[in-house]
């Protein structure tokens, strides 16, 4: 079997790109890519050598990253089972999870 080159990749992301711009809204998707980009900020909440009280900042940032998503379009409450999933993988309980992201879950009543 021949190898994929990067025009082939290229070519087929735009489409599947494309593709998914027919099917859902633009705002949609960019909704789901904010959401995925507050949640990877989020993750660094966690990293070793942060600052004093440097690990605020990512939580106000993605915060703030997550409650644009929903203004664009509510299809970014998916992205609330991640955070979730993420706080439960590091093995955290599920009453430390919701303190943890109760932040998360208030934007939703705005």
């Amino acid at each position: 079997m021949q190898k994929f080159n990067l025009q082939t990749l290229i070519v087929f992301a735009l489409g599947f790109i494309f593709g998914l711009c027919i099917k859902f809204s633009f705002l949609s998707i960019l909704a789901v890519v904010i959401a995925l980009v507050s949640l990877f900020i989020y993750t660094m909440r966690d990293a070793q050598g942060l600052k004093y009280n440097q690990y605020k900042y990512f939580v106000v940032i993605s915060a703030a990253l997550y409650f644009i998503a929903l203004l664009f379009s509510s299809s970014a409450v998916i992205i609330l089972v991640l955070f979730a999933g993420y706080e439960v993988s590091n093995g955290r309980t599920w009453k430390v999870a919701t303190l943890r992201l109760f932040l998360f879950l208030s934007s939703h009543c705005l």
